[in-house]
């Protein structure tokens, strides 16, 4: 049977590992800067997109000590058509100076891959 103490004495150690835990994982968040994201981002994007295009929202810690998570907003252009009933789609996004690629491919490879598992 626990006494009061040795439960105050469990519920201090268990408090601390879990400070311990999440100072660590702030840590690794905090290791990687704004601009290291920005520029990782940029060149997952076949470096087409002007860096002043990525605004880097804020870099949280990872599920372990070598990753984070990046919120991020990229700036982009895309051409819209009126079809029909449906009536305006997105239908091109623009990845460069007079580089477009049409959506319907880019979303078809992304309806295709399957999810993968962290």
């Amino acid at each position: 049977m626990f006494t009061r103490k040795r439960m105050a004495l469990w519920l201090v150690v268990g408090l601390g590992l879990a400070a311990t835990a999440f100072a660590l994982g702030v840590a690794a968040g905090q290791s990687l800067s704004a601009r290291t994201a920005q520029r990782a981002i940029q060149q997952a994007l076949g470096g087409r997109y002007d860096r002043r295009q990525i605004r880097i929202r804020r870099v949280l810690p990872g599920f372990s000590p070598s990753d984070a998570i990046v919120e991020a907003q990229i700036e982009a252009t895309f051409k819209l058509a009126r079809s029909g009933q449906e009536g305006w789609q997105a239908t091109e996004v623009r990845l460069a100076d007079r580089d477009w690629r049409k959506l319907d491919a880019l979303t078809r490879q992304l309806a295709e891959a399957p999810a993968e598992q962290p």
